[in-house]
């Protein structure tokens, strides 16, 4: 038998050798410590080195260093060896029963699941989107449906290098042709006050064409049919029937204003032109084409809205600001008077996940007790990372279940890659700054080095609006939901969750998903400015920390990103919070 002794200092070798692990030198630092200048600052920020909550002076080196201890984890991610992920899409997506756990125990009897054999393009920006949009309407004529979902929209040319004024491609011109070829357009909007005015001008333009042959009279409808009064309708998605095919465009982009830009942001002259510009030079989004089964859950989605018995826009509220509705009827299924050709050899597994309030009692149909399905998924499939996950949003804010995952599955990972929009000043009055803070520094405080930051120059005025979530480069979620709480609980919102059965060998020695793979190249050759080549050739380690290096590139759109806890967060309580942000839990 082997002396106690020895096995107690064998333990005690292992304990040493678990316990300093964690040292191993990083090749990249996440944080730039640095001396506060101003006496104020260090006062009321009560530390002499920004940002304060990862940072601290060293009175032996009289310098600002990182903090440091037991419980930060100062490796970048490099000394990992990047492992093989799963590549079965039901290990990612929800299962039916935690499907219905998320709907408050009722199961979604008129969407699947999840579906396969589907035909995915993942579009990476937004110029791609309205031509191929523009593109499938052209081929459309009597008897087909364009269905549209829509936060706002407005008078824009789909093809503005070729169509500046949008004589042939803008919103009208397009829809008013299909109309006349004999289809059905129907859209529902929500009430934007914010954009109200070009909202109407589409509606009273859309309602004021020829009157559908059946089950009208109205094709544009405004949707209110919300929990709060600071709600909105955010699912953006687009149903096609194209003769016998069913086409579905879901994502981030609105067919509106100041969306149409390239990846490479090169075409401010066309967008001023175009008079697409509003408050910004160009735009960052993503947005998903889908043909194959998953396409009927995004058909049914819009008419479990269209067809609820509640009706929407009824109030005296709608009467006074002009958005009450004409009257509208049912519409019949998606494959009414026609024999659908649904392809199922495609090379995508999709599961098309929603929320919708459980709060808000009118949505008895189809969401009774409201669905979370879209926060639940994000949670399973960050957990079931092991190499690394790519956020690129326009928010980040403090979403303590998503929070909780990525702090579980961060010791594993060799990255973590945030690219968000910094908080407009706007927005600073309603806590956005304070809910960021809580959202990334205890990211930041245990992982600094392989946790990464990212916002667009600021004097570029490039707007980030994306919501894309990529893992392990074999799943990615594109759709309509910011990572906040009211996209995750209360807004209605719509996404698709897509794996990939084509596979391909990577650089790291790894089987991944090719649509994945090309999608997160495509968005890290936007960022870096390199090459779709250069890039797929690396590994994943040495293209993220290409961010670093363009960062510090006056040619590159991007920059390090920094926050810092602020005196005037204590303003902003819960009460507040749950005014600007709502979390819906019932």
């Amino acid at each position: 038998m082997r002396p106690v002794s020895a096995t107690i200092a064998s333990l005690a070798a292992v304990a040493c050798v678990l316990y300093s692990a964690p040292s191993v030198e990083a090749l990249r630092s996440g944080v730039s410590c640095r001396v506060l200048k101003n006496p104020i600052n260090m006062a009321t920020q009560r530390c002499i080195c920004t940002p304060c909550h990862v940072c601290e002076y060293s009175f032996i080196k009289f310098s600002c260093k990182m903090i440091t201890g037991k419980d930060v984890d100062t490796t970048d991610g490099s000394e990992i060896k990047p492992q093989q992920p799963t590549l079965e899409a039901a290990q990612w997506f929800l299962t039916k029963e935690e499907m219905t756990k998320s709907r408050g125990g009722v199961e979604r009897n008129d969407l699947a699941t999840f579906t396969e054999g589907n035909t995915v393009v993942a579009y990476p920006a937004a110029d791609e989107v309205f031509m191929s949009v523009y593109n499938d309407i052209e081929k459309m004529g009597d008897n087909d449906l364009v269905y549209l979902s829509a936060w706002s929209t407005d008078e824009i040319p789909f093809d503005p290098i070729n169509d500046p004024t949008g004589a042939k491609t803008g919103f009208k011109s397009v829809m008013g042709r299909v109309i006349e070829r004999g289809a059905d357009f129907r859209a529902l909007v929500w009430p934007n006050l914010l954009e109200g005015k070009q909202n109407k001008a589409i509606r009273d333009y859309i309602n004021g064409l020829a009157k559908p042959k059946a089950n009208g009279p109205a094709r544009f409808v405004f949707d209110d049919r919300l929990p709060k009064l600071a709600s909105s309708h955010h699912q953006k998605a687009l149903v096609l029937r194209q003769q016998d095919k069913l086409i579905a465009y879901l994502g981030g982009i609105d067919l509106t204003s100041d969306r149409w830009d390239t990846l490479k942001h090169d075409r401010a002259d066309v967008r001023e032109n175009a008079k697409i510009n509003r408050a910004f030079k160009g735009w960052l989004d993503a947005q998903v084409r889908i043909e194959g089964p998953a396409s009927k859950d995004v058909g049914a989605n819009f008419l479990q809205r269209w067809n609820s018995d509640f009706l929407p826009a009824q109030d005296l509220v709608d009467d006074m600001t002009k958005f009450a509705n004409p009257d509208f009827s049912d519409l019949p299924a998606l494959d009414a008077g026609v024999q659908l050709n649904i392809p199922t050899d495609g090379k995508h597994a999709v599961q098309i996940t929603r929320t919708f309030s459980c709060k808000y009692k009118n949505y008895k149909e189809f969401a009774p007790k409201g669905e979370t399905s879209l926060l639940q998924a994000r949670i399973k499939a960050i957990k079931a990372a092991k190499n690394y996950v790519y956020i690129e949003d326009q928010y980040f804010i403090l979403v303590p279940e998503l929070l909780d995952a990525l702090l579980e599955v961060m010791p594993r990972l060799q990255r973590v890659i945030v690219v968000v929009q910094r908080t407009l000043k706007e927005y600073k009055a309603t806590g956005y700054e304070k809910y960021f803070f809580d959202m990334v520094a205890p990211i930041q405080k245990k992982y600094p080095n392989k946790f990464q930051l990212y916002s667009t120059k600021e004097a570029s005025n490039l707007y980030i609006h994306t919501k894309a979530v990529v893992i392990d480069d074999v799943y990615v979620s594109i759709g309509s939901a910011n990572w906040n709480r009211r996209s995750m609980t209360s807004d209605s919102e719509i996404g698709a969750n897509v794996v990939d059965t084509e596979t391909m060998t990577t650089p790291d020695g790894i089987l991944v998903g090719k649509l994945v793979h090309d999608f997160r190249v495509k968005k890290f050759q936007e960022m870096t400015g390199k090459s779709f080549d250069e890039l797929a050739k690396m590994k994943f380690i040495d293209a993220a920390n290409l961010f670093d290096e363009a960062a510090k590139d006056a040619k590159s759109i991007i920059e390090p990103l920094e926050t810092q806890e602020l005196a005037t967060f204590v303003a902003f309580g819960d009460l507040l919070r749950q005014q600007v942000d709502p979390d819906d839990k019932c």
